[in-house]
C-alpha cells in the first residue's frame, strides 16, 4: 500500500486526492460510493471468481464480491473487478490472533475472512487499476483489473 501503510503510516488527504484523479474511470453509481462511503468494517459474505473464457475476449476473468455495509441499513453490495489480470489472495486464519493472545484465533476462526479493514485503488495506467484490500483476518487481497463497478444489491 501506497497511502495506508500501517496504523501509525497513514495519509488520508493523500490517499483522497490520488481517489479524485480516478473517479472519472468508474461508472457513476461507483463513483458515487467511492466519494461518499468505503466498505471499511463490512463483511465479506462471499468472493467469486468467474472465468467467461470462450477463446476470443481478452482478460475474461471477473472476481464479484457481496459485502454487507457495517452501517445500519446502509444495505449488502457487490463489488466486481473486470478484465482481471492479477488476483492474489493471501488467507492463513492462524495470523488472526489476538493481539494479547498470539495462540489464540479470533473467534475461535468463526469469522473465517472476517472484515473488510481498508484498501486503496490505484491506477496502474491509463487503462488498467491496482486495488490493494486488507481485511481484518490479516488477509491481503490483490487485484489488477480494468474496471471496478460497485452496485447495491439489497437495502
Amino acid at each position: 500500500m501506497k497511502y495506508f501503510v500501517d496504523d501509525d503510516h497513514w495519509d488520508l488527504l493523500g490517499y483522497v486526492e490520488e481517489l479524485k484523479k480516478i473517479l472519472p474511470r468508474f461508472n457513476k453509481e461507483t463513483s458515487s460510493f467511492l466519494k461518499k462511503h468505503s466498505f471499511h468494517d463490512g463483511k465479506v459474505v462471499s468472493i467469486t471468481a468467474v472465468n467467461q473464457e470462450n477463446g476470443q475476449t481478452k482478460d475474461p476473468t471477473t472476481i464479484k464480491m457481496v459485502i454487507e455495509q457495517y452501517e445500519e441499513g446502509a444495505g449488502i453490495f457487490e463489488i466486481q473487478w473486470l478484465n482481471v489480470r492479477k488476483f492474489l489472495m493471501d488467507f492463513d486464519i492462524t495470523r488472526n490472533v489476538y493481539g494479547n493472545k498470539p495462540n489464540e484465533i479470533v473467534f475461535g476462526g468463526r469469522k473465517g475472512l472476517d472484515d473488510w479493514g481498508y484498501d486503496e485503488i490505484l491506477p496502474l495506467s491509463k487503462k488498467k487499476l491496482q486495488h490493494e484490500i486488507f481485511l481484518f483476518s490479516q488477509t491481503k487481497i490483490l487485484i489488477h483489473c480494468s474496471d471496478i463497478k460497485i452496485r447495491k444489491i439489497k437495502t
